[in-house]
């Protein structure tokens, strides 16, 4: 207890000396003309929303943890403050991040990417669901491009999104900041400065000064590994016929020397973020002699194109697609101009091939649409029929058939995936539909069957869902969770660059298409082109204006926010599926649980009806992006401790389990600093003031280590120079335990935030 009450000493003496910082000019280096910029760090599942997002929760310090191999986000949010009007040339500066117990290791800055996020103005709010509090859609400035500071397509550092002026209108903007943890990098903390630089105006016009602010990275990297290879099934669209109208030339019967390269660069980026494209179809032809019998195929075009997309040396890597559908032979569809014979002879030559080459377990093969949508009864005969002709052709056919659908009863025997999307699975949205639901797939999935899901546009909140103008952000990612843990091996979504006419950048609803219930900001397109020389025209052939801002031009797609959420959780579903193997499941669903509880209910709000929302029944998945973080935190270091427990300790081995994290209270040191500097305020420093509980103590010791009685060298430096205490302002003490943690605390805080003037 005596230590416990020098820690509170320290601490109440740390927090006059803050105040000191903030209001003596010798220490603070006040400026002869005094601007102020607020810079604060924010989690990756924030979506700021200018005027309504409250920044009083975070600071200019963030903290993340994640897997060797795994891509981890954070933001920066840069706002102009007293007497500035005008900030140039703002861009990022950093060299490294080292490895805090060892100088000697260190992460590249070239782990990193940095984009700039790009605000719309949406006045119309997705469909419809609107009275749903907590998950509601309104008007208002949404981000949802990242454009990346340099130029991700070209050698060299060519500038796209960096440097660039902030204005006072509008008065903020946003870094996305992404780090892919190398494969080698070296288990433990990491920590270092980036720094913000730019050129300050004050009010009147006038240059202030150039300056940089630093927010404070911490890095936590596991003794984990995300996988390489894809466990994980993804179907997603792309239509090259759309990305042809923005990109290649204004000649639309002239295709431009580098239009492969620009459709090679759009696969790429879905590729890097854990995402397959839907058809991998290669040019393949089956040709039959005068008496119907199938001819020798040729596989020589077919095999040139599919090759590196298995082998992965067409996206620059090691790693090739998971999944794929082959793009024929699809049940419903009909027979074409073979007869039944000819059909089945030439998908058992097509099925075997891919067994010879090592293929066949990634291919799987789409019905004809939706058949509960397309053609009712009609197109499920067609189905059925189809899907058994595949199966007599051959067995190797038997599980590679997917329907858009729950189960269809009397077709079970032949349909291999099932992919009902979000809102057809169980009674949470229809009721008085009997769709199959949790537990009803166990059977299909214990035969060797899979479940998957697809996000539609009648996703209505409080299911989540992929659209802009949410401001939840890691609605995208919570999806993800929630198909885990209803059992299923893949993730579907119709299209990737579904653009209007007028084009993503200004107009974000197809309207004209689904109507005004079932239009959604954003949905069918989760990237935007990256250039607008191509032929982009109106449905009359009028050329009309595209959006894309006239200063940016790259071979290739602007990535979304939403793309990154979508990324993040297949990355958190690859850690649940080994967390499972490790022997985890029963206690990875039960910390799921703290999450998610299901897809979403009937978005009519009425508790006198048991499948519409009622908030006093409990939300159907966890609007608190804290309990998300914490949960995540938690299976990875289960099953660090499950792998590796010599080395590591039991998350569960605790005295107390942890409150359940509040949004409303500013988050730990675990995530952000506990006083950011930008708001302090002097106060009077009494008992009440700092309370240091046994949390706290062993929270220290984390820090500084398990030696209460240890000191900290008198000259100990942060900036490779000795303290003065000839400033001015000073302070002094003993080399006991509250002037050691002192020191410790108060060199933490020089590192957490520096501001330099030239």
């Amino acid at each position: 207890m005596r230590d416990l009450f020098c820690l509170k000493q320290a601490l109440q003496v740390l927090t006059a000396v803050v105040v000191m910082l903030v209001t003596c000019p010798a220490m603070a280096e006040t400026p002869g003309i005094e601007a102020e910029v607020l810079l604060l760090a924010l989690p990756s599942t924030t979506k700021y929303i200018p005027g309504k997002t409250d920044l009083d929760r975070y600071s200019s310090v963030i903290s993340v943890e994640g897997l060797r191999g795994e891509w981890v986000s954070f933001q920066i949010l840069i706002r102009p403050g007293y007497n500035v009007s005008r900030l140039e040339d703002v861009d990022v500066s950093f060299t490294r991040l080292p490895f805090l117990t060892d100088g000697r290791v260190a992460i590249d800055a070239s782990a990193f990417r940095f984009y700039r996020q790009w605000f719309f103005d949406i006045q119309e709010n997705s469909g419809a669901g609107t009275d749903v509090r907590k998950y509601r859609r309104d008007p208002g400035l949404y981000p949802d491009p990242l454009i990346p500071f340099k130029d991700p397509f070209m050698p060299g550092n060519v500038p796209v999104g960096a440097p660039f002026t902030l204005e006072l209108d509008p008065g903020y903007a946003l870094i996305w900041v992404d780090l892919l943890i190398p494969r080698d990098a070296k288990p433990g903390s990491y920590g270092d400065s980036i720094d913000i630089k730019w050129r300050a105006y004050d009010s009147i016009g006038n240059y202030v000064y150039a300056e940089h602010y630093d927010v404070h990275l911490s890095l936590q990297v596991w003794d984990l590994d995300m996988p390489q290879e894809r466990s994980l099934g993804t179907s997603f669209g792309m239509n090259e016929q759309i990305l042809r109208r923005y990109h290649g030339g204004p000649d639309p019967d002239a295709a431009s020397e580098d239009y492969d390269t620009i459709i090679q660069n759009y696969q790429k980026v879905l590729h890097e973020h854990r995402i397959d494209l839907t058809y991998q179809k290669g040019p393949l032809e089956f040709e039959f002699d005068d008496d119907g019998e199938l001819l020798p195929v040729d596989w020589t075009a077919y095999d040139a194109y599919l090759q590196p997309r298995i082998d992965g040396t067409y996206f620059g890597d090691t790693v090739g697609v998971a999944r794929f559908a082959s793009g024929m032979f699809e049940p419903g569809a009909g027979t074409g101009t073979m007869t039944d014979e000819q059909y089945k002879a030439a998908a058992r030559a097509y099925v075997e091939h891919l067994h010879e080459k090592g293929w066949l377990q990634r291919m799987w093969t789409y019905s004809a649409g939706a058949p509960w949508l397309d053609g009712g009864e009609e197109t499920w005969a067609g189905v059925v029929r189809e899907a058994g002709l595949l199966q007599q052709a051959s067995e190797l056919w038997k599980g590679r058939v997917m329907v858009e659908s729950p189960i269809y009863p009397g077709s079970e025997d032949v349909i291999g995936i099932w992919c009902p999307g979000t809102t057809m699975y169980d009674k949470w949205f229809w009721a008085d539909l009997d769709y199959a639901g949790r537990g009803d797939y166990d059977e299909h999935i214990a035969n060797g069957g899979e479940l998957w899901f697809s996000s539609s546009n009648a996703n209505f909140p409080p299911y989540a869902g992929y659209d802009i103008d949410t401001a939840i952000g890691y609605e995208p990612r919570i999806m993800k969770w929630g198909a885990w843990y209803e059992k299923a091996t893949g993730f579907l979504y119709w299209n990737t660059n579904y653009w209007t006419d007028a084009g993503p950048w200004v107009e974000w609803q197809s309207i004209d298409t689904f109507g005004e219930m079932f239009a959604r900001n954003g949905d069918g397109f989760l990237l935007y082109p990256g250039d607008s020389n191509g032929y982009h025209v109106d449905k009359n052939g009028n050329p009309i204006p595209s959006g894309v801002p006239d200063w940016l031009s790259i071979n290739g797609p602007i990535t979304s926010f939403r793309m990154k959420q979508i990324r993040d959780g297949l990355e958190d579903w690859e850690l649940f599926i080994m967390a499972e193997k490790a022997g985890l499941g029963e206690w990875l669903r039960t910390e799921i649980e703290r999450v998610y509880t299901k897809f979403g209910t009937f978005h009519q709000v009425d508790c006198s009806k048991e499948y519409s929302y009622c908030p006093s029944k409990g939300d159907p998945w966890n609007v608190s992006e804290r309990v998300l973080l914490d949960v995540r935190k938690r299976v990875a270091s289960k099953l660090q401790f499950t792998l590796h427990p010599d080395k590591y300790n039991d998350p569960d081995d605790k005295v107390q389990p942890p409150e359940e994290p509040d949004d409303d209270e500013p988050m730990d040191g675990d995530y952000y600093e506990p006083w950011p500097l930008d708001t302090i305020e002097p106060v009077d420093v009494t008992d009440a003031a700092v309370d240091v509980t046994d949390a706290a103590w062993e929270d220290a010791k984390d820090t500084w280590g398990d030696t209460k009685d240890a000191e900290i060298p008198v000259d100990a430096k942060t900036d490779g120079s000795k303290p003065s205490g000839k400033s001015g302002c000073s302070a002094s003490g003993s080399s006991s335990l509250p002037g050691a943690i002192l020191l410790a605390l108060l060199s933490g805080l020089l590192l957490i935030r520096r501001r330099n003037r030239a």
